[in-house]
């Protein structure tokens, strides 16, 4: 006969385990936290084993919650699959997209209007974070995420890489002109924001070494773009992101070089969620909206 132990104890560990503290476990269980310790307790006794290291810092899992988490997540995803493989996809539930605000903002909605359009039967849901959502567990159907295309478990297919280079205002433009990149940039404001690639842009222009005048620090791109927009600084420019304020001409490549970064954005899937319809739609109307990338600079 099989050992199985408590399915509420099991619910009550996994959902620790992938939240981080018993508050929020109780709050996604609908029960209060004292029941979430008490049914987690039941477990270990069951199982002859601490799962959770307690501690005044909180809660760790030991070793042996380490990998009892993992093969409790395959078995949930597991059951959740086959309980979709049976009753097909939710119809009430709507498409959830898992995106940071800047490719949400910068890509995805100047063409969402078309999936819409041409799907208006599917509700969606965008999920705005920075954090990397658990697609197994089901926080999300796909996600629009930066890197280089290399997680475990899932499919991903690259729809925006990234070239850079500098870029500003006509304001500025008309400053540095003639000047070279050194003598350019060392009498201008660097506008910088978290993620950038600015010392591999210069080390490839061979300024590596090279002292701005000053540096403004930026979190979010969008607003970085807005603020070299309002002629404040030289920002480094992505290609696919700023292409439609250099077509206007309200930004400015004041130099040739384009450095390739080897990083950009992908749809990242669950392979068996193709089986649902509006994920598959997804899919093919992200790819085809796909473009080769645009050349930087000049």
């Amino acid at each position: 006969m099989q050992r199985l132990p408590s399915l509420r104890g099991i619910q009550a560990f996994e959902a620790v385990a992938r939240l981080g503290s018993q508050a929020a476990a109780a709050a996604f269980l609908g029960i209060t936290g004292s029941a979430v310790s008490h049914r987690i307790r039941g477990l270990e006794k069951e199982l002859g084993m601490e799962l959770l290291r307690r501690s005044p810092k909180g809660l760790s899992l030991t070793e042996a919650g380490r990998r009892y988490r993992g093969a409790v997540e395959d078995a949930f995803a597991g059951l959740a699959q086959a309980t979709a493989d049976l009753l097909g996809p939710d119809p009430s539930r709507p498409l959830t997209i898992s995106l940071t605000s800047e490719i949400g903002l910068r890509w995805l909605m100047p063409r969402f209007q078309r999936f819409r359009l041409q799907h208006p039967d599917i509700d969606t849901a965008i999920l705005s974070t920075y954090r990397v959502v658990d697609l197994k567990a089901g926080e999300a159907d796909v996600a629009l995420r930066y890197g280089k295309g290399r997680w475990p478990d899932v499919e991903a297919e690259r729809i925006l890489g990234f070239s850079v280079s500098p870029v500003c205002a006509a304001g500025v433009h008309r400053e540095i002109a003639g000047l070279s990149p050194a003598e350019a940039l060392a009498g201008q404001i660097l506008i910088r924001d978290d993620y950038d690639h600015w010392e591999q842009w210069l080390e490839a222009a061979g300024i590596g070494s090279i002292e701005p005048f000053r540096q403004l620090h930026i979190g979010e791109y969008s607003m970085a773009v807005a603020a070299a927009l309002n002629g404040q600084g030289i920002l480094l420019g992505y290609s696919g992101y700023i292409d439609s304020e250099v077509a206007s001409g309200a930004l400015v490549y004041p130099f040739d070089l384009s450095v390739a970064t080897g990083e950009g954005y992908y749809l990242v899937y669950r392979r068996e969620r193709l089986a649902d319809p509006r994920v598959r739609m997804f899919r093919d109307w992200v790819l085809s909206e796909t473009v080769a990338e645009p050349p930087a600079g000049g």
